[in-house]
């Protein structure tokens, strides 16, 4: 369907739209040709008073536009340039001139402010002139190309014979006097021009009836400047008025900034350049009047320019100051700060939410009047001082205005004013919900591991039983051996006392036995105190040795002498111990593993803390659970829950450690976890 369409309408190749090269190629010559005719325009318009007969004026309007050009678009419009000034070259003048220093003097423009244009742009040259360094750099170029393309023209025409040496400065100051007015003078507007062009067009908003009729007030300054410097000319003082042209420039720099100082500039140029030719005046007067106006268009750039900048920088720090504004109304989290002495200097609403007051009832006040730490301003020095300060934050109390005591977690921030002490940002997020969760998190663990702990007591039961069979036998034999003695003929003291204190040595060792038995399967509150680390290991290798024997599996504990005591629930740490412990027999016993044999580790771990390990020679941990091992309902065992090193790992994890798994060589698995010393919380207190 589409090829017929296509045959019935057929499109010639002139009709077709022209592709995007096409039409880049068609603006370029539309631009060239554009600024070719505009160059000549400004040019013809411009040759006044010109020495020699030749393009010597002291205003060359079409160097700024020429520099204009070549700063926007780039030294690659070399070749359009040197034509509009082959062409301006070869019909201004009014003198007839060789083909060789015409070409020589096109050259040295073309190249002179080129140059110019290229080190513009290698030094980041912002064309909008929104900096008052932008606005040095452009007048330094402008003052330095035009004096040195003023110095090679005038000596390409002084040796070809058109100029003569004896009046080369003459001619030389003529035209750099010249160049640089037309510079200063075209080349900003055109700058702005072009880079309004490229940006969305302003909305306008903001301005009022007033601002729009300050507008022709200010053109009116202008034109009355300029009546009051020529109804002077003429007389004694012809230049005596001219800095009266100051006072509209200064007005409307700083009420509008550089964009309307460079218009007024080019205003003010056109203006005076009319007025001497309506009024003619002599080549010194002219002369005089460009290097004021000099003057007056650094001083007006570098005005507005200084005026644009601070506009600028007070509308970032306005819309900087809105956007902070916006974020501290929104955010849940209270943020306040306080100076050296702990004076609050602003708050957020939030935190007129967590205190249940007004801002003027909190500003000013001391912070220790809401927060109980005595010593907190000393705590802010000395966190934000150390190297760490972002990520250090700590939890404390604060009381609401009804003297409710609330959990807050703090942190800190320090900034330094110019011109006062140092303050202190603080941010306060109210914890209540996140303790009470954690509170229901560790009830529902202490339950699991409770269920746990009497599911383990079952498997247990068996081993414990032959445990408490051998003192109840020793007790029975002692006790019919004390009977046999008291039924002799002779009785034997010695004998009754040292049996009868084996049948008390053994009812103590089974009562141990059931107290052990009571004491870990038993729920409740857990506390942590300093416990000794042999101890605890051998309780829990003690509660698995009778279930070792039967299995065949060897258990070995290697501790380290001189192990500080560690800060835990030995209930808890036992648990985690019997639990890693029956992993790894039953994952040997599964496995059918012949070497069989278990590894109790503990030794030293940095200064405040206790590795203990437990490693197997078993098959492993296999691939597909390795990262999720100690998730809940994961396990590797054919009627096991899967609960119980999800449980051991929170409990590790509220003893302030982690419990961790890595492959042991050459087979089996090895479990790591730490213990906090007791001088870990001393070393948590001095920081």
């Amino acid at each position: 369907m589409d090829e017929a369409v296509d045959d019935i309408v057929h499109v010639p190749e002139w009709a077709a739209p022209p592709s995007p090269r096409a039409r880049q190629l068609w603006r370029a010559i539309v631009l060239s040709v554009a600024y070719v005719a505009v160059y000549l325009v400004l040019d013809r318009i411009s040759f006044i008073e010109p020495l020699h007969g030749v393009n010597i004026t002291p205003w060359n309007p079409s160097t700024g536009v020429m520099l204009a050009l070549l700063i926007v678009k780039g030294v690659r419009w070399f070749p359009v340039v040197l034509v509009a000034e082959l062409i301006s070259g070869a019909t201004l003048p009014q003198i007839p001139i060789l083909p060789a220093p015409l070409f020589v003097a096109a050259i040295v423009v073309t190249v002179g402010y080129a140059s110019a244009a290229a080190i513009l742009r290698h030094v980041r040259f912002d064309a909008s002139l929104r900096r008052s360094s932008d606005v040095v750099v452009l007048l330094l170029a402008a003052s330095t190309s035009s004096c040195l393309v003023a110095t090679a023209f005038v000596a390409t025409y002084a040796a070809a014979g058109v100029v003569p040496w004896t009046g080369f400065a003459d001619a030389a100051f003529h035209y750099w006097i010249g160049d640089a007015i037309g510079i200063v003078v075209f080349t900003p507007p055109l700058l702005m021009i072009t880079q309004s062009l490229a940006l969305p067009a302003p909305t306008g908003r903001g301005r009022n009836r007033l601002q729009l009729l300050e507008v022709p007030a200010q053109g009116a300054s202008i034109v009355a400047a300029l009546a009051a410097v020529f109804l002077q000319i003429g007389g004694d003082h012809p230049l005596g008025v001219f800095y009266v042209l100051f006072l509209p420039l200064i007005w409307i720099a700083t009420r509008r900034g550089v964009v309307a100082a460079s218009w007024a500039l080019l205003a003010i140029q056109a203006g005076l350049i009319a007025g001497l030719e309506i009024q003619y005046q002599s080549e010194v007067s002219l002369r005089a009047l460009q290097l004021l106006m000099f003057a007056l268009a650094s001083t007006g750039l570098m005005l507005g320019a200084a005026v644009s900048e601070r506009h600028r920088l007070s509308h970032a720090l306005a819309e900087s100051e809105s956007r902070r504004a916006a974020i501290l109304n929104t955010a849940r989290d209270g943020v306040l700060t306080v100076d050296a002495h702990g004076k609050i200097q602003s708050i957020n609403p939030a935190v007129e939410r967590l205190f249940e007051l007004p801002g003027n009832l909190l500003i000013g006040h001391d912070v220790h009047e809401f927060v109980d730490a005595p010593d907190l301003l000393a705590r802010l020095r000395r966190i934000t001082d150390s190297p760490a300060a972002e990520a250090i934050c700590w939890e404390l109390d604060v009381r609401r205005a009804d003297g409710e005591v609330f959990p807050i977690e703090l942190s800190v921030g320090r900034f330094d004013p110019p011109s006062a002490p140092e303050q202190y940002t603080l941010v306060i997020r109210d914890i209540t919900l996140r303790r009470s969760a954690e509170a229901r998190v560790r009830k529902h663990q202490a339950e699991l591991a409770h269920v746990s702990r009497v599911s383990l007591a079952g498997e247990m039961a068996t081993g414990l039983a032959h445990e408490l069979s051998q003192p109840l036998t020793a007790i029975t034999a002692y006790v019919r051996g004390c009977l046999r003695l008291l039924a002799g003929p002779v009785p034997e003291p010695a004998l009754l006392n040292e049996g009868l204190t084996e049948v008390v040595q053994q009812a103590e060792r089974a009562g141990d036995v059931l107290d052990r038995l009571r004491e870990f399967v038993r729920g409740g509150e857990y506390r942590r105190v300093l416990t000794q680390v042999k101890p605890l290991i051998d309780a829990a290798v003690n509660l698995t040795r009778m279930d070792a024997m039967q299995q065949e599996v060897e258990i070995e504990a290697r501790i380290d002498p001189g192990l500080p005591a560690v800060l835990a629930d030995r209930i808890q740490i036992e648990q985690v111990l019997l639990n890693l412990l029956r992993n790894a027999m039953d994952a040997m016993e599964g496995a059918n593993t012949e070497s069989r044999s278990i590894a109790v580790k503990a030794r030293r771990k940095g200064k405040h803390a206790v590795e203990i390990s437990v490693a197997d020679s078993g098959p492993g941990i296999a691939d597909e659970v390795m990262d999720a091992i100690f998730e809940p309902f994961v396990t590797t065992k054919p009627l096991g829950m899967g609960m119980g090193l999800s449980i051991s790992h929170s409990i590790v994890e509220s003893h302030g450690g982690s419990l961790r798994m890595a492959r042991n060589a050459p087979s089996g698995a090895i479990f790591f976890f730490d213990l906090p010393t007791a001088g870990a919380e001393a070393g948590a207190d001095a920081e």
